[in-house]
């Protein structure tokens, strides 16, 4: 008989039967062991070519037609025929080709009228697409792959013989990229392959898994799936394996057992195990099994780099959260599922949570929002996912419970952390020099770094936030539940050592340019906290600060509504003379004068600069910072006069008590010299507005804040007396600084676009042009 190619079919009880290396499930199937003619692979991801001259010489020798191979049964037919017909086909395709393109050729010569040279470009380009389709009908009966592969049918191929997999997702959504890494990277060469899944609570790693073994089923004839969470059980379940699988009796024991599995496993391929919810990689090390297979292991520990590959597997981007919800809630709208899939921060076992209890109640979208924000920790509760084997509450309380047992310290920085924002927080808060705010075990742990960084090791191994070797991150609906856990006699003790962490980690300056960065992280967690109703005076002084970075950072509005609350909070509570409320009505003053809020400002700048001269004495620094207040107010409504008297007074008195050089000298300087420009006195003002530049670049640099509004001024006073040229050159190189240190939209960086605007015209309409107001609010004094 001629060369055969085998096919897949189903059949049921064949009596002979041909095994790789795999023990046979019939007494009547005989094994034989097929060496160098063992099945190859021929698709990377499917089915195997099987050597022709062994299988036909197991049939002649059985005289039966079909055979078994590692499970699956193929029938044996004749190749010959089949050869015949593909050679046909083929024939019949080139002849066709070559006459179609030819009167394609013929076509484009005698009736379009074409030269010969475009005729045979035209037959050309017709080529591919005539050849391809005849190509295509020609090779319909080749078998995928090589020309004597065996392509096993798709029912077979997704039902291994041996596998105890929980049910798949029918959900299931997304997650494409994980899919290909994790089949890409067990495909790697390599005596054993693993492959460790990790990240948060909740993030669906065994649901990634779980899809997993049943897209790739086809590759695998055993697949086993262990509850690795608790390693005392471990063996157990290798146990059952191997009596499912035939290797062993039940009644063995179970290190007996655990080994002859082993090493069942060492002497095969083809099989998956996998390991769900492992907690650590030293508990683990001792249950897995060597040889071809592969391993896959989820764990919320990512600390598997000695075991196998680390799998980073986070929230979904926000279009598959959108989609999982519309796929379990069809009535929600594009704009409703996207806004529920923002606040449980597409977290998936919370995305899920929340479209059962949408389920479940009939609740709409914004009603839940509104239940979230209000009840947020109960309905956190509700609602368990039939997808997943524990609701996101749950989940969060287990973790939390089993790290008190380990270590407790982590759990108290976790509380610290939960009274935060849903932001990083930063390492840094909790440095060794701040142990002495905090709560012993976390206060003893924290004076070394390697006491620090284990127990950030042990809040990442538990799933309970991410990790890095700057900031801590919980996820919001986690910090939400943590918060909760904690009891109500320690919640404020817990709110107290948060808000003392944050009070002693905030920059002294705000109007430091060098430390905005560190503003910018930490705004977000001093806002969580009641920064009005804080009895933490330290955090109350940090609250001023803040408002005066708002300003600083051109977002006006905030900084007055902070300004505001923090002064009548404290006029209330500590009166109207505390240095505190004192303090933060001088930030309310500079906030409503940025506002152009004149009037109001120059009530309340009065009256601090009173009680300041009462309590604190005439020279004192803070009150003539206050007297600044009053006289730059007195300009902006009117009165120049009275504004360079008091400035000038304010002047002498600063330079007396700090130097000439000092910055808060330099500030009061400036504002003396826009009293000059009000009077008309523009000479006078570019001579010491000149000098205040040059003093704020040498203690300040280029390009602080203050350097760049006298470099505005200076530029301005250029223009007034005539130095256009000059003052066009100044304006284009403070802009451009402005712009990259402030950005585009900062008033700071309008005012002087304008300036540029106006300066970068034909000389005729200078004159016209110079006159022009300033924006609205800008501010044009120094801020004291």
């Amino acid at each position: 008989m001629g060369s055969e190619v085998v096919r897949s079919q189903r059949t049921h009880g064949c009596p002979n039967a041909l095994s790789l290396g795999l023990p046979t499930s019939r007494a009547d199937e005989p094994e034989i062991m097929l060496r160098s003619d063992r099945i190859a692979a021929v698709q990377s991801l499917s089915w195997r070519t099987v050597s022709m001259r062994a299988i036909e010489r197991y049939r002649q020798r059985t005289k039966c037609r079909n055979v078994r191979v590692a499970g699956r049964t193929w029938e044996v037919r004749s190749k010959v025929g089949d050869g015949l017909k593909r050679t046909a086909r083929w024939s019949i395709a080139i002849g066709s080709s070559t006459a179609l393109v030819a009167a394609t050729w013929l076509i484009c010569q005698l009736w379009a009228g074409l030269d010969v040279q475009t005729s045979a470009t035209v037959a050309a380009l017709v080529l591919p697409v005539i050849g391809g389709a005849l190509a295509a009908w020609a090779g319909h009966s080749e078998p995928r792959g090589a020309a004597a592969a065996v392509e096993p049918s798709r029912e077979v191929q997704d039902r291994p013989p041996l596998r105890n997999l929980p049910p798949r997702n029918p959900s299931f959504i997304g997650r494409s990229t994980h899919l290909i890494t994790l089949a890409g990277g067990l495909e790697e060469q390599g005596s054993m392959i693993v492959q460790a899944l990790h990240g948060l609570g909740g993030v669906g790693k065994t649901t990634l898994a779980i899809e997993y073994a049943y897209r790739y089923a086809r590759r695998y004839d055993l697949i086993w799936w262990i509850d690795a969470e608790l390693p005392a059980l471990i063996g157990n379940q290798l146990a059952s394996f191997g009596v499912a699988a035939g290797w062993i009796k039940a009644q063995l024991d179970i290190p007996s057992a655990v080994r002859e599995v082993k090493l069942r496993l060492s002497q095969i391929d083809r099989w998956l195990v996998v390991f769900d919810n492992s907690e650590e990689p030293d508990s683990l090390h001792q249950w897995l099994p060597q040889g071809a297979g592969h391993i896959v292991i989820t764990s919320r520990n990512p600390n598997w780099g000695m075991v196998g590959v680390p799998l980073s597997v986070d929230v979904f981007p926000r279009t598959e959260s959108v989609a999982l919800l519309k796929r379990l809630m069809p009535t929600l709208d594009d704009e409703d599922a996207s806004r529920i899939a923002d606040r449980m921060e597409d977290l998936p076992l919370a995305v899920v949570q929340a479209a059962s209890v949408l389920n479940e109640t009939g609740m709409t979208a914004a009603e839940y929002l509104s239940e979230l924000a209000h009840h947020g920790s109960a309905l956190l509760k509700d609602g368990r996912p039939p997808t997943y084997p524990k609701p996101l509450t749950e989940v969060v309380v287990t973790s939390m419970q089993r790290l008190q047992e380990v270590n407790p310290a982590s759990v108290q920085l976790l509380e610290i952390c939960s009274m935060m924002a849903a932001e990083p927080v930063p390492v840094r808060l909790f440095s060794a020099s701040f142990d002495r705010i905090l709560d012993e075990p976390l206060a003893a742990q924290l004076k070394t770094t390697l006491g620090m960084r284990r127990i950030l090791g042990l809040v990442s191994r538990f799933g309970l936030a991410r990790v890095d070797s700057s900031v801590i991150q919980l996820h919001r609906l986690v910090r939400l539940i943590i918060a909760d856990l904690i009891e109500v006699k320690r919640r404020g003790s817990v709110r107290r050592y948060a808000d003392e962490v944050l009070a002693k980690s905030c920059p002294a300056d705000s109007k430091d340019t060098a430390s905005w960065d560190e503003w910018d992280c930490l705004m977000p967690h001093l806002l969580a906290t009641d920064l009005v109703a804080t009895q933490s005076t330290a955090l109350q002084s940090v609250a001023c600060k803040l408002a005066w970075y708002m300003l600083e950072r051109g977002d006006f509005e905030r900084g007055h509504e902070l300004a505001v609350s923090l002064y009548e909070q404290l006029r209330e509570t500590v009166g109207p003379n505390d240095v505190r409320t004192l303090i933060a009505g001088h930030t309310l003053v500079s906030a409503q004068r940025r506002r152009a809020q004149y009037a109001e400002s120059q009530s309340l700048a009065l009256e601090i600069f009173k009680r300041r001269r009462r309590i604190l004495g005439r020279n004192h620094l803070d009150t003539l910072n206050a007297a600044d207040h009053v006289a730059s107010n007195l300009r902006e409504l009117g009165k120049p006069q009275e504004a360079r008297a008091l400035h000038a007074d304010t002047l002498k008195r600063k330079a007396k008590l700090l130097g000439d050089e000092h910055l808060e000298t330099l500030g009061t300087a400036h504002n003396l010299a826009l009293d000059l420009r009000a009077l008309g006195l523009s000479a006078d003002s570019l001579t010491l507005n000149r000098a205040t530049l040059l003093h704020r670049r040498t203690t300040l640099g280029c390009d602080h804040p203050h350097t760049l509004l006298s470099a505005h001024d200076v530029a301005v006073d250029l223009e007034a007396v005539g130095y256009v040229d000059e003052a066009a050159i100044l304006c284009r190189d403070t802009l451009a600084r402005r712009q990259r240190l402030l950005g585009g939209r900062h008033p700071a960086t309008l005012e002087t676009a304008t300036l540029a605007a106006r300066l970068d015209v034909s000389p005729p309409r200078r004159a016209a042009l110079r006159t022009a107001v300033p924006p609205e609010g800008s501010e044009r004094s120094s801020a004291s």
